[in-house]
């Protein structure tokens, strides 16, 4: 079942607004995970401290915040598990324990 932020998402590829996804797509890795909690929580004050695009607004960037699955950490890929340490490799997101282990094999 999709969210409405992917619904929205999808929208926007048919209309050909491609950067707007990418930046959406982008963006968890300029933000603080501080920053995202508090987006989560519906605390306006955090954008003070954003530079955000005329396009977004404060219900487009709640939804996307809550369509994030992991806030103090990302899942691996590879092991599933949530780890704040890692790397991003061709768009995956790989803890620190899989990419040693990787790296040595």
């Amino acid at each position: 079942m999709e969210s409405e932020f992917d619904k929205m998402k999808i929208e926007w590829l048919r209309k050909g607004n491609v950067e707007q996804i990418k930046y959406l797509d982008n963006l968890h890795k300029v933000m603080l995970p501080s920053q995202i909690k508090r987006i989560q929580q519906n605390d306006k004050s955090v954008l003070k401290e954003l530079v955000l695009p005329k396009w977004m607004k404060w219900d487009l960037l709640f939804q996307w915040s809550n369509n994030l699955t992991v806030m103090d950490g990302r899942r691996c890929v590879l092991c599933e598990q949530t780890n704040s340490a890692g790397i991003d490799f061709k768009g995956k997101w790989i803890c620190d324990g899989c990419f040693v282990r990787l790296k040595n094999h």
